[in-house]
This record gives structure tokens, sequence and C-alpha cells, in this order.
């Protein structure tokens, strides 16, 4: 991914930024920096790219991301229409090692933060108990003052660091070639994606999109990308699938349909392939969970 670099503007008086925020949608373009982000998603629904990955955000989730990972988060379709009543509200932290000195990241005690800080580099989705306590600092830090922003954002550090209780996003071995100048190239070739994946999508409208020919626009995207087009698709679609079952009892066939495909025995290869689970089994799954 070639993504805007984010140049966040932080306020002199304190040593790192923290925010809770209520928008109409998720807007920025695929974007990195060289600050750590930890997001929490208070409203809102949405495809999150993270890297060479892919996964869909709700409510409750909890994520960081390393320095200068490409990153984007879309909302869904559904939050840009006019008068939706519809709302996305986050609370964020950005910050960079630098605020807690060298001299602390050379402690014994700062060692697993260390770790953590590293594999933030591939994407970390925070999950069960982890999340929950890690969802408590964020509500507390975002309203904290002076010295206490300190004390929670290690905190939550800690916590990560030491109860692992996370997944990570994006495979080992991408690796975060940074260039701004093909930004608004694939912003307009995810945007177009995201958009329009329920419809029929052809890989001639995508290279169109990005002013490249078929040949050419297939080399591009699988060398910044880490894949080829049409797992993109895919991967988008199957994501949305798995919303779908795991919010609603349509039919396997009709979250098909609904997710772009027309061909059901196509729609459960892509599905097994991308989620290791059959569609019945990924809800049978889902079920038992809940």
């Amino acid at each position: 991914m070639q993504p805007v670099f984010q140049k966040i503007e932080a306020n002199i008086n304190l040593s790192f930024y923290v925010e809770q925020v209520k928008f109409p949608y998720f807007s920025n373009p695929l974007q990195f920096h060289p600050e750590i982000e930890i997001l929490l998603v208070i409203d809102g629904t949405g495809t999150l790219f993270v890297g060479d990955s892919i996964s869909s955000f709700g409510p409750g989730d909890l994520v960081m991301i390393g320095q200068n990972v490409p990153h984007v988060w879309f909302s869904d379709e559904k939050y840009t229409f006019e008068n939706n009543n519809l709302n996305s509200e986050v609370i964020f932290i950005l910050f960079k090692m630098e605020i807690f000195g060298e001299q602390f990241w050379q402690l014994p005690e700062s060692k697993s933060i260390l770790k953590l800080i590293q594999l933030s580099q591939r994407g970390i989705k925070l999950i069960g108990k982890t999340r929950d306590e890690v969802n408590l600092l964020m509500r507390s830090i975002s309203s904290s003052v002076g010295f206490n922003r300190i004390t929670l954002l290690l905190s939550i550090l800690g916590i990560i660091a030491s109860q692992k209780g996370y997944q990570f996003l994006a495979s080992p071995t991408v690796q975060n070639i940074i260039n701004e100048s093909d930004s608004e190239r694939l912003n307009k070739v995810y945007t177009y994606v995201i958009n329009n994946f329920q419809q029929e999508i052809t890989l001639e409208k995508a290279a169109s999109i990005a002013c490249l020919s078929i040949p050419a626009f297939c080399r591009y995207f699988k060398k910044r990308t880490n894949k080829t087009f049409i797992l993109l698709l895919n991967e988008i679609r199957i994501s949305h699938a798995c919303r779908l079952m795991a919010e609603e009892d349509f039919p396997i066939a009709e979250v098909c349909y609904i997710c772009g495909y027309t061909n059901v025995s196509y729609f459960i290869r892509q599905f097994r392939g991308i989620t290791g689970l059959s569609p019945l089994n990924y809800k049978k799954k889902f079920v038992d969970i809940n």
C-alpha cells in the first residue's frame, strides 16, 4: 500500500495525543504516521485495512497500529447517505516512543512493552479480557489530565503486553514501502471496491480507475498490496458475509447474492478458502460462541 503521510499536530503542552470524537463517517485516506495508534470504536461499522490485511470493525473493537504502518478505516456505505441519523465515534491515542525517553526502553521492566510495540507493526486487534480491560482505560484516558494520562497509557500498554490477548492483522512478511505519490491512485481503487462490492466489479473498471492497462494494473496492485485485485475483492465480500451471518439470520444463498456473488458454489469455495470454514460451519460456530 502506498499511503499519505499524516502529520499529527500535537499540543505543545501535552506529550501525546488523546481524543474522543464523534463524526458522520470515516473519511481519511490511506495513511501512515510516525505515532503508534490505539483506537477504540465506540460506534460505527465498516472495513479496516492494515498492511495487507482486511477486516470488519464495529462497536467495541480495539486496534493498535505501529509506526508508519499503512492503514485506512472505511465506514459502511449507509453512513454516507444523507439524513441517515447514523454517527461514528472513537477514542484514539497517538504517541511516539520518544515521550518516555531512551533510558526507559533499556529498563528490564519495559522490555515486554518494547516487544509489543515491535509486534504492532503487523497491527493487532485486542480480544477477550484484554479488550474489556483496555476499553475501560481508554474511556478514562479520554477525560484524564496531568500526569494521570501517562500512567493510564503505561497501564494500557502493560495490560496488552502482559496478557497478550490479541490477534495479528497483517502478515509478518509485508514491507511497509512508503511512497506518497501512489496514494491518490490506490485510494480511488479502494473506494470503488468498498462502495460497489455488492454489485458486479470488473478488472477492466478497476484498471481504468487507476489509469492503467489491465496487465500493468495487475502488476502494480500486487507489488504494492501483496495480493491480487481479485483476492482483495473476495476478502472484502467474504468479510461482509461474515458480518451478515453474525448479525442476521439470512440463508446462505441470500448472503451470497447480497455480497455480490452470482454463484453459490463459487461463494462457498471463496468463503472456505478465506476463513477456513464453510459458511454453514462458520454460522454454527458463531452461534455456539454467542
